[in-house]
């Protein structure tokens, strides 16, 4: 299944997101079936055995192998169910089957206007980010910098504003970590993206989100232009290190 928040394979008993921590709400539902799935098969087992012990022989092998076949029927019926999920977005993804000009439309305005935040809000408000029109084809390598720069700008932000929350102190180890995360990403991506990328104005909007990143970068860090660059010479871990001697003020 899909994390509805960055779009992430999830498994089913997966509380939270392994890429972005976001709460799996399909989770709880895979432990409600779980534990229908097992009183449903309870019932079933004890009403069969009863009526198996008063008969003999093949009867009760019978019985036996009926209730087996029913346990495993149930079990496919749960997992069918748990993998297919609860769909709460479908309807989203209709309305962008039935609109797709003039999604993909407004998507190119908010690009043009450089609202990328807006812009990564908007596909997944339409869940547009994994299975879009083909409309949205030669937006892809975009919306895949997009994507992560929307990551980092939200990760950043939240740090800065709980950084010095007692409640925030766990958080804030996750946070950092997955800032590191989407940091390494983000600019791994944007380089691979600018290489390919043919349409200049799709290409100004990369080298835009990876300007407007740094500056931020400089600002919530409070580094100036050397120590930016180093600090993204730095490895995923190194990066996540720093960020943490920098919000915890451990310097």
């Amino acid at each position: 299944m899909i994390c509805q928040n960055c779009g992430a394979e999830v498994g089913p008993e997966e509380a939270n997101c392994p890429k972005c921590n976001a709460e799996n709400p399909f989770a709880t539902q895979h432990r409600q079936n779980k534990k229908r799935f097992q009183k449903a098969y309870n019932n079933t087992k004890g009403r069969v055995i009863d009526s198996a012990q008063k008969t003999k022989g093949l009867a009760t092998r019978a019985a036996i192998l009926a209730v087996l076949i029913i346990g495993i029927l149930i079990a496919a019926a749960v997992t069918r169910h748990e993998y297919e999920g609860p769909d709460p977005d479908k309807a989203a993804r209709r309305e962008a089957e039935r609109h797709p000009d003039e999604y993909a439309k407004e998507a190119e305005q908010l690009l043009e206007s450089r609202a990328y935040m807006e812009y990564v809000s908007f596909l997944y408000a339409h869940e547009l980010q994994n299975f879009p029109p083909e409309q949205f084809e030669p937006l892809k390598k975009v919306t895949y910098v997009a994507m992560d720069y929307y990551e980092c700008i939200k990760l950043m932000e939240q740090i800065v504003l709980r950084s010095d929350d007692p409640e925030y102190f766990d958080g804030l180890d996750t946070d950092i970590r997955n800032l590191g995360m989407y940091l390494e990403s983000f600019f791994q991506v944007v380089k691979v993206q600018k290489e390919a990328e043919k349409n200049e104005a799709y290409l100004a909007c990369m080298e835009d989100m990876e300007a407007l990143l740094k500056a931020a970068m400089r600002t919530y860090f409070a580094m100036d232009e050397q120590q930016l660059e180093e600090f993204l010479s730095l490895s995923e871990v190194q990066k996540s290190v720093k960020l943490e001697e920098v919000f915890r003020h451990e310097q």
